[in-house]
């Protein structure tokens, strides 16, 4: 699959997020966008900005799908890479957010 069809199918998993009227369908399609970041992530370099995005949305996803743990694993994935500075900050905030969530029972 090319990197122009997992935007496409990015795209379309994010709107039909925004879309849902209930938390269980809302949450398969963030788990699905989450999946889709992560391969545009493994095909993109963290130095570019579709990278960077690539990396903080499958993580934001994980945890907008209710996937903690998801994310933790993402966090611990992308961490070594050289992200820019504002990017880490992001990345720092994210991994709060999922460690918070984690503890409070919700990580399946």
């Amino acid at each position: 699959m090319t990197l122009d069809d997992l935007n496409q199918r990015v795209t379309a998993a994010i709107l039909a997020a925004e879309r849902a009227k209930n938390g269980v369908a809302q949450e398969a399609a963030y788990r699905e966008v989450s999946l889709i970041e992560e391969e545009i992530a493994a095909l993109t370099n963290v130095a570019d900005i579709e990278g960077v995005a690539a990396r903080l949305g499958s993580i934001t996803a994980a945890l907008q799908a209710g996937m903690p743990l998801r994310a933790k694993m993402l966090l611990d994935r992308y961490r070594g890479e050289a992200f820019p500075e504002r990017a880490r900050q992001k990345l720092s905030e994210l991994e709060v957010d999922a460690a918070c969530t984690a503890s409070s029972g919700l990580a399946w």
